[in-house]
């Protein structure tokens, strides 16, 4: 029986990474669902470059001195925008 887990969502803009969501979900592609709908405005603001990065909170949340996601270990989900 699954449980529910936690994911972070990160988001990437030209200047920096930011914490931008805490998602409740069963596995990635829920999250990934459930991000879907509840920020389809913030995904569909998006500009060229951009990009959301969702994946389960196994580990802390990591940002580098230039305010860069360190990429933890595990599955990780990308919404982009080119």
């Amino acid at each position: 029986m699954n449980q529910m887990e936690t994911y972070y969502v990160v988001r990437r803009t030209e200047k920096k990474d930011e914490e931008f969501a805490v998602i409740d979900a069963m596995s990635l592609d829920e999250a990934r669902a459930i991000f879907g709908v509840r920020h389809k405005a913030d995904k569909e603001a998006m500009t060229e470059g951009e990009a959301f990065y969702i994946f389960q909170t196994n580990e802390m949340l990591m940002l580098d001195e230039n305010h860069r996601l360190v990429f933890p270990k595990g599955l990780m989900s990308i919404i982009e925008k080119w």
